[in-house]
């Protein structure tokens, strides 16, 4: 095994398993580690947040078909997560399987990146759907593979949350660049919207491969050296150990209940600023203060889970979010200093569910090896995206819909005069502000006495040790 493949600051037995020594993960690891997220993170929320209402209202498809091609897109790529994520532990490569995978991402996204952001004129819902399906299959191989990889470079319970918390700074950032993109060309040389979403598409088709690039010639990759057995459940075994997994069923389901709240607000942020707040001129710049918030946020969620527990930290995140979110009830139209505040204190909870639940499935997919005798690392994070697509997917192919049926119309709203009602409002405030608020108070409940913490991690990693040692 060369040193290049070695697990990070760990000390590691002939069979490649990693002792309770764990040593903090190098900054120079974690920088080039992080690469990768800046290029993924743009293809999620951005996506959601900007293409959409583009395809919708500027190419002319209308609120209800866009809602259901991205919906549609997104439940048909429920599948390929768990293919892929199943696949990504059953490669056996000299490079590292999940090297392999991560690479192979890079021309999927690319290409679909390339379609979606500059899509020629007079294009119908099958070209969106196709190019759709393409870009999201190289953003879930991509996603499966790095999560994964992040989960094998130490078996320490805190540094999983640092590692996991370095790669949402670093996918942040990501989106924050690709956000401020439309404000930066608007200052320097105007354009039109579409100039704007395809200045996006060249950030994520330019930073995407340098970040894979960086990551793949500076990571050591652990599963090069920890392979497991070459045997692997069928995928009715491999459903039925998901389904009898109980601390599997209670991630998944947090993930869920806290990853549609910022989908929901993301897909519907402009409309409620413009509509809503009524105060258009400062979208883009609120959008880019709430993920910078984010950034500054995910240091003190890291104090608070060292302190406490990933799970706790987790379940406060979710109350945090809560708050907050009824918080936009106080909002008067114009008031663009109280929209701003709470956007910001908004912002500081995004990204504390987010990389706590990948670090704490990543402790569970050690419980579970230890239990099956199987490293399902990329099949449990592929079930893990799959719930977070579910999330996406719902927070554009419901909502979109839902607005229209309750007469919501983009275009009557921004040409409304002041004081004018706008038909299709309440729906708009409903699910923006109480079903944040009701599935975040849930995920806080379903976290806040999760069993497995950091004693019980070490004993995992003892059983693991001697097991292997054994074998």
């Amino acid at each position: 095994m060369s040193s290049l493949d070695q697990p990070v600051g760990i000390t590691a037995s002939r069979t490649g398993v990693a002792s309770s020594t764990a040593k903090p993960v190098s900054i120079g690891t974690l920088f080039a580690f992080a690469a990768p997220a800046l290029g993924l993170y743009a293809v999620g929320l951005p996506v959601a947040v900007y293409l959409p209402p583009f395809y919708a209202d500027d190419l002319g498809l209308g609120l209800t078909v866009v809602g259901q091609i991205f919906m549609l897109c997104r439940l048909f790529d429920l599948a390929a997560d768990l293919g892929l994520g199943a696949i990504s532990d059953r490669v056996r490569s000299r490079f590292g399987r999940r090297r392999s995978m991560l690479v192979l991402a890079v021309p999927l996204m690319g290409l679909g990146a390339w379609q979606m952001f500059m899509p020629p004129e007079g294009v119908g819902p099958l070209y969106v759907l196709c190019w759709l399906v393409v870009m999201y299959a190289g953003y879930a191989l991509g996603v499966i593979s790095h999560m994964s990889w992040g989960a094998e470079l130490s078996p320490d319970y805190h540094q999983r949350s640092r590692i996991q918390g370095w790669r949402e700074m670093a996918g942040i950032v990501g989106m924050v660049s690709l956000l401020a993109l439309p404000a930066i060309l608007e200052q320097i040389q105007g354009g039109t919207k579409a100039d704007h979403i395809a200045a996006m598409g060249w950030f994520i088709m330019a930073i995407f491969p340098i970040g894979v690039l960086w990551c793949v010639f500076k990571v050591p990759d652990p599963s090069t050296a920890t392979a497991g057995p070459s045997g692997h459940p069928g995928l009715r075994e491999t459903f039925m150990t998901i389904a009898r997994n109980r601390l599997v069923r209670r991630i998944l389901l947090a993930d869920l209940l806290a990853g549609v709240p910022p989908a929901v607000t993301g897909a519907l942020f402009v409309f409620m600023v413009e509509s809503i707040a009524r105060t258009p001129g400062i979208t883009a710049t609120l959008l880019l203060g709430y993920f910078v918030a984010g950034i500054v946020g995910i240091p003190g969620w890291m104090a608070i889970s060292y302190r406490l527990g990933k799970h706790r930290a987790f379940a406060l995140g979710a109350l945090w979010n809560c708050t907050f979110a009824l918080s936009f009830l106080l909002i008067e139209p114009g008031d663009s200093t109280a929209l701003t505040v709470i956007t910001l204190l908004y912002g500081l909870g995004y990204a504390s569910g987010t990389f706590l639940l990948k670090a704490i499935m990543a402790d569970v997919a050690d419980e579970d090896e230890m239990r099956t005798g199987h490293n399902r690392t990329g099949l449990f994070f592929g079930v893990l995206t799959m719930t977070n697509k579910v999330g996406f997917a719902l927070a554009v192919g419901v909502t979109y819909p839902l607005l229209a049926y309750f007469g919501f119309s983009p275009a009557a709203a921004a040409s409304a005069a002041p004081g004018q009602p706008i038909e299709g409002t309440g729906a708009l405030i409903a699910l923006y502000v109480f079903l944040p608020f009701a599935m975040n108070l849930g995920a806080a409940a379903i976290m806040a006495r999760f069993p497995l913490d950091a004693p019980r991690l070490a004993e995992v990693h003892r059983v693991l040790s001697e097991r292997r040692s054994a074998e």
